[in-house]
């Protein structure tokens, strides 16, 4: 695992090296000791909940976080095909608030992403099938599920008719949650 720092404050990419014999590949996004020891900062390694989407090209699942007593930190990773991640900062206090980073997921070159409370999340699909695997330190409790309209920050999605859940189409726009920090 090789970690890297994003213009972000918190957040970072983990290029994974794959393990490759006869019958195939092997990949780890997530090994404690190795997060322990190779990130700047302490951060939270109690994962308490896994889950997966499989979604049709041209979806986008965005921008999510949960707050309050359940605030938690994400790693999410590729399990098949490739989306465009985002991770916006809308920790009001942190420096780089209001900005955001953009990355391939990719399964022919696979890498996760470290995601710190207060950052929203989200990714287009770019081919069919494509399965992301999440990674949180809380279990999801939806009261804290909250999210910022996908098109209300100035990232450029590079699609006209995107497909969106209704959830999705009725986040409010970036600046009117304020989530503290």
């Amino acid at each position: 695992m090789i970690f890297e720092s994003t213009p972000i404050e918190g957040v970072y990419t983990i290029a994974l090296n794959p393990f490759h014999d006869l019958r195939g590949e092997l990949f780890k996004p997530f090994n404690a000791e190795n997060y322990q020891h190779n990130l700047p900062e302490k951060i939270n390694i109690d994962i308490k909940e896994t889950w997966f989407t499989k979604s049709k090209k041209d979806v986008i699942r965005a921008m999510h976080l949960q707050v309050g007593e359940y605030a938690c930190e994400k790693i999410v990773s590729i399990i098949q095909g490739k989306v465009h991640d985002v991770v916006l900062d809308i920790r009001e206090k942190s420096p780089t608030y209001g900005k955001y980073f953009d990355t391939i997921l990719d399964e022919k070159s696979p890498k996760a992403l470290y995601i710190p409370i207060g950052c929203a999340h989200g990714y287009r699909v770019l081919t069919d099938n494509s399965i992301v695997m999440y990674m949180a330190t809380q279990l999801h409790v939806p009261k804290d599920d909250v999210g910022i309209r996908y098109d209300s920050f100035g990232f450029d999605w590079e699609i006209v008719h995107p497909i969106l859940s209704e959830k999705d189409k009725d986040l409010p726009l970036f600046g009117a949650y304020k989530f503290r920090n």
